[in-house]
């Protein structure tokens, strides 16, 4: 398998033992992520007139309406200061390996009007893009507690309101459909079924929120899943959750942390 494809994804991991995975498997961030980890089970405010968040400002300031590169990504990207009680992991991004080969499964999925949703559901979309930051937030209790894994994907501003259009668009045609890559792709056991749209507060500039069931081979395992989707101006951020045991349930000071530097 492709180490840069589906199963390397945050969310691509089997079973009940990936949920578990997150109790124990992800190491403090001291400030600076930690980025090595290849697979993981799922992947507060800003600092205050820290001299990082300032240039940061400045930087999604001049860059409005334009893709953002990817040093200007990484630095929107969340750490543990923003986020108390969490330990962040990046998964790519911020010095972790950022490549494309992902769209290659995405585009090959079936029924090809869920493409957008099964994208979706790994962070991701149709759509080529400029810069990327994946990660995964969980409770450092160290029990099964609240996660996330959160995506940031740089778009040019008019490919960022087509993620938006097209998965707006294929949420209705896969409430039935089981999704996943043709059997010549990495990551074709891994699929999607039950896509369901559901009623999310705004945010940013356009928010679309959907839950969904992950499947582990057809008639495998499944995981029930739930994603938000947000674009702030040419950025898109993805949350995700997965719970085999409860309905899953986004943290809101992971939203509002993430947004809040995006904003």
């Amino acid at each position: 398998m492709n180490a840069s494809a589906v199963g390397r994804r945050v969310v691509a991991t089997a079973g009940v033992v990936s949920v578990l995975t997150l109790t124990g498997a992800c190491s403090a961030d001291s400030g600076d992520d930690a980025g090595g980890r290849k697979q993981s089970a799922t992947a507060g405010a800003a600092s205050s007139a820290s001299s990082a968040s300032q240039q940061a400002s400045g930087s999604r300031a001049s860059a409005a309406g334009k893709n953002l590169n990817q040093q200007d990504l990484d630095r929107l990207a969340l750490t543990a200061h923003d986020v108390s009680g969490y330990t962040v992991n990046t998964v790519t991004g911020k010095g972790s390996p950022v490549d494309h080969d992902d769209l290659t499964t995405y585009r090959a999925v079936t029924p090809a009007p869920c493409r957008p949703v099964f994208a979706a559901a790994q962070l991701g979309s149709l759509h080529d893009f400029t810069a990327r930051v994946s990660q995964d937030i969980v409770s450092a209790s160290g029990v099964v507690g609240p996660h996330a894994s959160v995506g940031l994907t740089s778009y040019t501003l008019a490919d960022a309101r087509k993620v938006m259009t097209e998965l707006r668009a294929a949420l209705p045609k896969c409430a039935t459909a089981e999704m996943r890559p043709s059997a010549a792709h990495p990551g074709a056991g891994l699929g999607y079924a039950d896509a369901q749209s559901r009623s999310v507060s705004d945010y940013g500039d356009e928010t679309l929120a959907f839950d969904a069931t992950q499947i582990i081979n057809s008639g495998g395992p499944t995981i029930p899943i739930t994603v938000l989707v947000v674009r702030q101006d040419s950025t898109v951020a993805t949350f995700l959750s997965l719970n085999p045991v409860q309905p899953p349930t986004i943290p809101q000071d992971i939203v509002d942390a993430q947004l809040k530097k995006l904003a």
